[in-house]
């Protein structure tokens, strides 16, 4: 205690200085433009320590910064673990404000509030403001160091990781969907003394488009660049555009692929690395967003198809699947703003499947370490997409009539056909073990050649790997429960078509 006496008098003095020549700061500024009681700030009204900037703190406090970040430090993480959050924000602003050059500090704080406090708190709408506030402290970093891959990657960790994969991930995804459509200007912003932002700020026009200033580029393409690389230009929201409008709010998912893509090209393009995460880490997220993007979207429709045709909603996801497998061509509903909502998403789904085996396969081309398991995500896309483009002209075909009609039933059917093959392969390739396969493949196909097995002769082959598996000691078959899922997609897509044959 004797040691740290002085360095705690030190502190106390340095607080002291910096008050009384705020303060005559303050008063010199007033008297000179005439305005007095108001206090500029950087970030906020406030006037506060954290009021003030990165440089005059430093030349303010000269060596004695140290000192006070490793007092702030201890400070703030005692708190944390007491769960006294007691001006815990204004704790990690100044250490903020004392450590602007550290991106590992910043990381560390993004993720420390976003992760450790949003838990601590009771509610489920002062978990998601508080992780709001995490979202705050990243924009206002990256306001002051943009196209930081560290920050950029941090943000898009947010909404693919806490908002759209917790355990809350209900609560919070419809909370973006619905908070990033357009509403009328609020009264209250963050220069408010005692703001705290409980909402997302809208990112989109009444027409579902993007805000122009978001997708305004901001950064000249370099000339020397070549014409087929990626570039961010600087706008906000660059790689939201070619999807939009969203007539249904952004998922969280979509805004996370945009950061995760900045991230990126930054590293790939600009040939920045991040300080925590490898290469290989930051290369393949954005292919991984945009297929959990496609996924909530198919929920979505899913939901919205049920509740259009009055069905109830199965506890299992799953079983959302069959519960309108067998809706017949001729349904009618009441419900048409569903149907157009299942529409929308259906439509959307398929797109983002082929955008995302498109960004494994350009991850691939660089990183081969996962290969066997991308591959299975790519397989795995491509008969989502034929399954869920053939659910969006069934569900169109229900509303359609002549040659429309016949039209969307014939592309059902193909997709169907299709999606069903697809899931067969699947499983025959990343779900039959290789002595089994070596007793059932045709002569000269292996694993890796599934694709030349004919259509109408893949379910034959699944029934006599199922013979095999029955005839073991208590038909022990290890892939029972990864199989089941891709068995719900296949008999999804035969009843539909056996409803498509009922018509014919």
């Amino acid at each position: 205690m004797r040691g740290r006496t002085p360095v705690i008098i030190l502190l106390i003095v340095a607080l002291l200085a910096t008050g009384v020549t705020s303060q005559f700061a303050f008063n010199r500024r007033n008297a000179a433009t005439h305005r007095p009681g108001q206090l500029a700030s950087s970030d906020t009204g406030a006037s506060s320590l954290a009021g003030m900037n990165s440089y005059a703190l430093a030349l303010l406090l000269g060596g004695l910064r140290g000192p006070l970040v490793m007092m702030l430090w201890s400070s703030s993480e005692a708190q944390k673990n007491e769960k006294n959050l007691e001006d815990f924000d204004t704790k990690v602003e100044w250490i903020r404000l004392l450590q602007p050059e550290f991106d590992t500090v910043h990381i560390f704080q993004i993720w420390n509030k976003a992760y450790n406090i949003s838990v601590q708190m009771a509610s489920l709408a002062n978990k998601y403001a508080t992780i709001l506030d995490a979202l705050d402290y990243a924009r206002k970093i990256d306001r002051q160091k943009p196209n930081d891959i560290n920050i950029v990657e941090a943000i898009g960790q947010i909404y693919f990781d806490k908002l759209g994969n917790s355990a809350e991930k209900d609560y919070y995804t419809q909370r973006v969907r619905t908070e990033t459509q357009w509403r009328p200007a609020e009264r209250t912003h963050p220069g408010d003394i005692g703001w705290r932002r409980t909402r997302l700020d809208p990112i989109l026009d009444q027409k579902g488009n993007l805000l122009p200033e978001l997708t305004k580029p901001r950064i000249a393409r370099p000339e020397g660049l070549p014409a087929d690389s990626e570039w961010n230009n600087g706008a906000e929201y660059q790689y939201l555009e070619p999807y939009q409008p969203f007539p249904y709010g952004v998922s969280a998912f979509a805004i996370a692929y945009n950061f995760f893509k900045q991230a990126q090209v930054l590293q790939s393009v600009g040939k920045q690395h991040h300080i925590q995460l490898s290469s290989m880490v930051v290369d393949s997220r954005p292919a991984l967003a945009l297929e959990s993007w496609a996924r909530d979207e198919w929920t979505r429709a899913g939901e919205a198809e049920l509740k259009a045709f009055d069905k109830p909603l199965p506890s299992e996801p799953l079983d959302k699947q069959m519960a309108t497998a067998s809706l017949p061509l001729n349904a009618t509903t009441t419900h048409l703003e569903l149907i157009d909502a299942a529409l929308y998403s259906y439509q959307l789904i398929p797109r983002l499947c082929h955008d995302s085996i498109a960004e494994f396969r350009r991850h691939l081309l660089s990183y081969s370490t996962n290969f066997w398991t991308y591959m299975s995500h790519i397989d795995e896309l491509q008969a989502i997409a034929d399954l869920t483009q053939g659910d969006h002209d069934y569900l169109a075909a229900t509303r359609a009539s002549g040659e429309v009609r016949r039209n969307l039933i014939q592309s059902a059917e193909h997709s169907y056909t299709a999606a069903a093959a697809g899931f067969r392969r699947i499983i025959l390739k990343y779900y039959v073990d290789q002595p089994i396969l070596d007793r059932i493949l045709p002569h000269g196909v292996t694993k890796e050649t599934v694709e030349k097995i004919p259509a109408d002769q893949l379910q034959t082959l699944l029934n006599r790997v199922q013979q095999i598996l029955a005839a073991r000691p208590a038909g022990i078959n290890p892939h029972t429960e990864d199989v089941a899922e891709y068995h719900y997609y296949i008999d999804r897509a035969n009843l539909r078509l056996a409803q498509i044959k009922s018509v014919k």
